[in-house]
């Protein structure tokens, strides 16, 4: 979806924010906010996503003919090449600061096919400091360990148990139609999300870690 200037004004107006203050949540410049209001310069899509995920956390929606509003639900879908950039985005956004990551029951090639754009967001996520990410994944769907995140090899007898993602306190539940097209749900919860965690920390500790390689 394209968000106009005209929405990011209104959604602070909502929030009863001023320039400066969404500036400073988002770390830009007043400039660079009224300016992206004004429509006079066209944002990057980093620093369009980075205001969109503080709004986004705040329960602000933007909606079809330019509309805004305060978000009644706490659930948000992803849909198509659109979506899944804008989730990889809101992921990063979310954590660019640390935070955690857990992936229960299913291997990047599944749903984070790896194009230049999903490419990139791995080497930024790389660069992120204090982020803790843990993967249990059955072996056949392993592929290549990301470098950021810690792996367990989970039992074959869990293999049907619903796929997950986790991150910060938002879940992500993957949806299948059958189709190639992409789409998931997310879910912003702390309880939600404590929940999730509890249980993936469970079935971590009782999973093996990956098999060593042999020495050639």
């Amino acid at each position: 979806m394209s968000i106009s200037g005209r929405q990011i004004r209104g959604a602070r107006g909502l929030l009863g924010w001023s320039m400066e203050e969404l500036a400073d949540k988002c770390e830009l410049t007043r400039l660079t906010i009224r300016q992206i209001e004004n429509e006079t310069v066209q944002p990057q899509e980093r620093t369009l996503a980075r205001i969109l995920t503080v709004l986004d956390q705040e329960g602000i929606e933007f909606t079809e003919n330019e509309g805004v509003c305060v978000r009644k639900h706490q659930m948000r879908t992803y849909s198509g090449k659109a979506g899944y950039r804008q989730l990889l985005d809101h992921i990063y956004e979310t954590l660019r600061k640390g935070g955690r990551i857990r992936q229960f029951n299913f291997g990047d090639d599944r749903y984070m096919p790896i194009d230049d754009y999903a490419a990139e967001h791995i080497k930024r996520m790389e660069a992120i400091e204090g982020l803790d990410a843990k993967v249990l994944v059955q072996k056949s769907e392993l592929g290549t360990p990301l470098s950021y995140c810690s792996y367990k090899i989970l039992d074959d007898e869990f293999k049907d148990v619903a796929s997950w993602y986790l991150y910060g306190d938002y879940l992500v539940l993957p949806l299948n139609d059958g189709t190639a097209r992409r789409e998931c749900v997310t879910i912003y919860s702390k309880q939600v999300a404590q929940r999730y965690s509890r249980e993936f920390d469970a079935f971590w500790a009782k999973s093996s870690g990956l098999p060593k390689k042999k020495r050639k």
